[in-house]
C-alpha cells in the first residue's frame, strides 16, 4: 500500500523537529531560528495543520484501550479528521513542503523518524480510500497499537534494528570527535524521545542530573575552586539550577541547558585537577 509521506502532517512535523535538533547540536543559530519560525507559523493554534497534527497525536498518544473501544475511537477520530477542510490542509502542506525545500533542503525528508511505520499506518487509514481488505489490515494494525501496553524498555522495540543501527552509526561518525560520551548519550536519548513520548529521556535525565550534581559537589571541594569565590558562587548556582529541573517539564530548553552543564563540568574537572 503506497503512502505519500509528504502529505502526512505528523511526518512533516517530525522532520522539522529532527532538523531543529540537529541545528541545536551544531549550534547553528540561524537555522534553528528559521525552523522555530516555520513551526510557529505552520502549527499555530487554529491552523489547519495544527488541527490535522492533533488527530495523528490523539492516536499515537493513546494506549491500553480495549479492542472494542479502540475501534470506536478510530471511527470517531476519522470523522473528526474528515471534518477538517482537506483542501486547506493540502494547501498548507504544499506551502510547508516548499519552505522546507527552500530554507532547509530535500534531505530533511530523509530524516530518521523512529515511529515512521506508525505514522504511515495512520496516514493510510485517514487519507486513503482503500479497498476492504487493505482497509481492514491497516485498521487492525492501528488497533493493535492502541490496545498495546506501553513498553517498560523505552518503547523502541518496534523500530527496525538495521535502520536504527544505521542511524546511530551515522550520528556517532558525525559527532564522535566533538562531543563527550555523556553529551552524545543525552542527544541520542533526545533524538529518539519522540518514539516513546519521552519516557526514555526522562529516565536518562533523572540519572544524568543526579550524576552531574555529584560531580559538582566534588568540584566545590577542589582547592582551586574553593580559593576562587566567584567560581564557587557560580558552581552553587548551577547546582540550584539542576535541583530546579525536578519541578520543570522536559523540553528542548532543559536538554540544551543540561548539555552545556555537561560541558562546563568537564572543563572544571580539567582546569581544577
Amino acid at each position: 500500500m503506497k503512502h505519500n509521506k509528504k502529505r502526512n502532517t505528523a511526518f512533516l512535523y517530525e522532520c522539522l523537529i529532527k532538523e531543529l535538533t540537529k541545528s541545536i547540536i551544531t549550534n547553528n543559530q540561524l537555522k534553528k531560528q528559521q525552523i522555530i519560525n516555520m513551526i510557529k507559523e505552520n502549527f499555530k493554534l487554529g491552523s489547519f495543520l495544527k488541527q490535522d497534527l492533533e488527530i495523528y497525536q490523539s492516536i499515537l498518544e493513546n494506549k491500553k484501550m480495549t479492542k472494542e473501544f479502540a475501534q470506536r475511537f478510530l471511527f470517531e477520530t476519522k470523522r473528526d479528521f474528515e471534518r477538517i477542510d482537506r483542501k486547506h490542509v493540502f494547501n498548507e502542506q504544499t506551502n510547508l513542503i516548499n519552505k522546507i525545500n527552500k530554507i532547509l533542503s530535500k534531505s530533511a525528508f530523509s530524516n530518521f523518524i523512529p515511529n515512521y511505520k506508525n505514522l504511515a499506518s495512520i496516514g493510510q487509514y485517514l487519507n486513503s480510500d482503500l479497498k476492504a481488505q487493505s482497509r481492514i489490515l491497516v485498521e487492525n494494525r492501528i488497533v493493535s497499537l492502541l490496545v498495546a501496553k506501553k513498553s517498560k524498555e523505552g518503547g523502541l522495540a518496534h523500530i527496525d534494528n538495521l535502520t536504527y543501527k544505521t542511524f546511530v552509526n551515522k550520528f556517532n561518525e558525525s559527532y564522535q570527535y566533538s562531543l563527550s560520551k555523556n553529551q552524545k548519550d543525552l542527544l541520542m536519548n533526545y533524538i529518539v524521545s519522540f518514539s516513546d513520548n519521552g519516557l526514555g529521556l526522562k529516565s536518562f535525565l533523572n540519572e544524568e542530573i543526579s550524576r552531574l550534581k555529584s560531580e559538582l559537589h566534588r568540584c566545590t571541594k577542589k582547592q582551586k575552586i574553593v580559593e576562587n569565590d566567584g567560581f564557587l558562587a557560580k558552581t552553587k548556582l548551577v547546582l540550584e539550577q539542576l535541583d530546579g529541573y525536578s519541578k520543570e517539564a522536559i523540553t528542548y530548553k532543559v536538554v540544551k541547558e543540561v548539555f552545556y552543564i555537561q560541558n562546563l563540568i568537564s572543563e572544571i574537572n580539567q582546569n581544577a585537577s
